[in-house]
């Protein structure tokens, strides 16, 4: 009977589906573990996988090195440049098939590692493709994926189909003994049937076992080399933070000496010559006391507009609008002295208070984000949208200009970007040519038990 083996693998499946939910549930020891492996459907899961990577490795294997070897012919074209970014990208989409291949048997989430976006123009392209190093251990992987999943076959239908083999013996006998002519006697002795279906018994054990360890390996591989480790996330975030640190403390020096030039061109020189009106005043009085009287009338006017200068200086260290009304009315505030018709949109809820440095962050960003529309944008409208997603603050600042706008190391909204991120907040921009322009900021938006005293 040439379909024996199918039968007794069909019988597997049906008891594995019977009663997987019994195996899986249940907590067994080691030996009752290994027993009932082949029960488990992960135990399936682990098999199919292994079956199906090899068709897949040896599929994306053979096309992909072909698209490099045609790449790298055509280099002197020109064109070959091309056609090597197609297979880094093929080998991109071969890193998608295999981490969903690896959850397959272990559901736990793996996290693709971190891809340099594409940018704008053919330079910036070129510089994405071929200077991520994520994209090149995908092109690894291609490498390394095809002996191992060739192992891994082999290995797997080795020992599947001795197990399938022996535990089909038990039915070669029976089938062989009932067979017309066959006298009533089987070709394959008893003994040697039921020794050997115990054996498949067995050995099915250990292919179940062995499956479920190999896909376990190749998982591990899989994970070192597609995806996202702590070790990685941890150091990204470093450098991330000190980076973001880095333009804070320059971006608070900035801020610092023009905090101390405002007071020395402004408010420091309206106080000298306050001073001088005053002695000048005190020394004419008695002789002279109608220019003493318009000397201290010049010394107010100083006197108020040093207190104008100072009100001014610090609305720009912290708007009191912000510090008494909320965030809401400020952005409200700052639309309305917009030279470029702007309107906001809140979802917030009215009198909703924000943790201060969150509020400061949000404020600021959209005072330079309307600086840079009404200077560079060329734009006849923009919008303001506030909301909250979760526990983060969302702001957008859309405006219908001109485009073209980018986070540049020295530019305004790199500076605005380490203010977020020291946050622990994201800002992206998106500006193509010819606009319009969308500027969009996360950041925590947890209230702080003191909030609700302000």
């Amino acid at each position: 009977m040439i379909g024996a083996p199918f039968v007794v693998l069909g019988l597997l499946l049906v008891l594995s589906a019977l009663l997987g939910a019994q195996v899986r549930g249940r907590s067994r020891g080691s030996i009752g573990t290994f027993l009932l492996s082949p029960l488990h459907p992960s135990s399936w899961y682990a098999t199919l996988s292994i079956l199906l990577g090899f068709w897949v490795e040896l599929f994306a294997f053979s096309v992909i090195v072909g698209i490099f070897s045609t790449g790298a012919s055509l280099l002197v074209v020109g064109i070959g440049v091309v056609v090597i970014g197609l297979a880094i990208e093929a080998s991109r989409l071969l890193a998608r098939i295999e981490r969903w291949r690896a959850n397959l048997v272990d559901p736990r989430p793996l996290r693709p590692h971190a891809y340099r976006p594409y940018g704008r123009g053919w330079r910036e392209l070129l510089i994405t493709e071929f200077g991520d190093p994520s994209r090149w251990l995908d092109v690894v992987y291609v490498g390394v994926a095809l002996p191992l999943t060739i192992l891994e076959f082999i290995v797997t239908v080795l020992l599947w189909g001795t197990s399938l083999g022996l535990l089909s013996l038990p039915l070669w006998s029976l089938t062989s003994s009932l067979a017309p002519g066959a006298a009533g006697t089987s070709t394959i002795p008893a003994v040697v049937a039921i020794t050997g279906g115990l054996a498949g018994l067995v050995m099915s054990a250990v292919a179940a076992s062995v499956s479920q360890g190999l896909m376990a390996l190749h998982r591990a591989v899989v994970a070192g080399l597609l995806c996202d480790s702590e070790q990685r996330q941890l150091q990204r975030r470093v450098e991330t933070l000190e980076e973001s640190r880095k333009i804070v403390i320059d971006v608070e020096a900035d801020e610092l000496r023009r905090i101390e030039r405002d007071l020395h061109d402004g408010a420091q020189q309206r106080l000298v010559m306050l001073t001088i009106d005053l002695g000048l005043a005190a020394e004419r009085l008695d002789t002279d006391p109608a220019a003493a009287r318009a000397l201290v009338v010049e010394a107010q006017d100083q006197a108020r507009l040093a207190l104008a200068e100072l009100r001014d200086l610090v609305r720009g260290i912290a708007p009191p609008i912000l510090l008494d009304r909320g965030l809401v009315a400020a952005l409200s505030n700052i639309a309305v002295r917009c030279p470029v018709p702007t309107f906001v949109e809140s979802t917030l809820a009215p009198g909703e208070r924000l943790p201060d440095a969150t509020e400061r962050a949000a404020y600021f960003l959209v005072a330079e984000a309307l600086a840079n529309v009404a200077k560079h944008a060329s734009a006849g409208r923009c919008e303001i949208r506030c909301r909250r997603e979760a526990n983060r603050l969302v702001v957008e600042i859309w405006d219908d200009g001109a485009g073209g706008a980018r986070i540049l190391p020295a530019g305004g909204l790199a500076g605005l970007a380490g203010r977020v991120e020291a946050l622990d907040g994201t800002l992206s921009v998106e500006s193509p040519e010819g606009g319009p322009t969308l500027v969009r900021a996360e950041l925590p938006a947890t209230v702080a038990p003191a909030a609700t005293a302000r």
